[in-house]
């Protein structure tokens, strides 16, 4: 029986939970900004592989890029949890204006979400659709970073 994206959504949101908890009681050993590194290296890895299909670089895959969306659905639904108030470090690529502004950073991370989504779509549609939406994707994770994340 085929599943529907609504159900496989639902189906991260489960793992995405779950991740959250063994983040929270230490399951994985690592502080709050290890667990924020390795969701973002993640969804960085994930970025990569669509970014190569959407430069024409690799093969437009489908599959390839609902399991790259479902690795960045499950990051930023953990990710708003893992920055709670007080949790800066100097070892964190995070600005202070992400503390500041955290419903806007929240809600960037839903917009990111979206846009993450509307690339399983574009992807069946063929390569101009999903260049067109990998850029809109690639605006939304460049906008937070700009506001949010110092520069490297």
């Amino acid at each position: 029986m085929k599943q529907s994206m609504g159900c496989r959504l639902a189906a991260a949101a489960g793992v995405a939970a779950l991740a959250l908890t063994l983040v929270s009681t230490g399951t994985r050993g690592e502080t709050l900004v290890e667990a924020r590194q390795r969701l973002m290296v993640a969804v960085v890895k994930a970025t990569k592989v669509m970014r190569e299909m959407a430069q024409g670089k690799a093969k437009l895959d489908p599959d390839l890029v609902k399991d790259s969306v479902r690795t960045v659905s499950e990051a930023t639904a953990v990710l708003p949890n893992l920055f709670p108030e007080g949790s800066q470090s100097e070892t964190s690529a995070a600005l202070p204006a992400l503390w500041q502004n955290k419903e806007d950073f929240d809600a960037r991370l839903d917009e990111m979400n979206r846009s993450a989504i509307l690339l399983v779509f574009a992807a069946r549609q063929g390569d101009g659709a999903f260049r067109y939406a990998f850029d809109q994707y690639q605006q939304v994770c460049q906008g937070c970073h700009a506001k949010y994340r110092k520069p490297e």
